[in-house]
């Protein structure tokens, strides 16, 4: 399951449980979409923090609108990612080391609203 969470205007914030499906990205991809509508650069932040599974048909559908997005990656200033768990800590710096114009961070779970100021740009 993916919630759309209430964040600063700039950015794109989700709460995932359980296992995600290639369903949950309905949600996910117009509330990313409308943030760039409104925005030249956004933050996206990821609180997996109960995320258990995801289906293949998701990481694909994941993967997919990934790669529609590979022109506008500039636009994607910021990514905050809420998790204790070490798998998501490595996938994530590999994803910063893949694509350095994206800054990615990982947050642990008590450190929610520090993630969402700095994915926001606040100082």
């Amino acid at each position: 399951m993916i919630e759309v969470i209430s964040a600063p205007e700039n950015v794109a914030a989700f709460r995932v449980a359980g296992t995600v499906t290639a369903q949950d990205y309905d949600k996910v991809i117009p509330a990313i979409e409308e943030k760039l509508s409104e925005h030249e650069e956004i933050g996206v932040l990821a609180d997996l923090t109960d995320l258990e599974d995801m289906t293949g048909d998701a990481l694909r559908r994941d993967l997919q609108y990934g790669l529609s997005k590979l022109g506008e990656f500039h636009r994607f200033q910021r990514a905050a990612v809420v998790s204790e768990k070490q798998w998501i800590k490595a996938a994530t710096e590999m994803t910063g080391a893949l694509f350095p114009q994206i800054e990615a961070r990982v947050f642990p779970k008590d450190e929610k609203a520090q993630a969402l100021e700095w994915v926001a740009g606040v100082q």
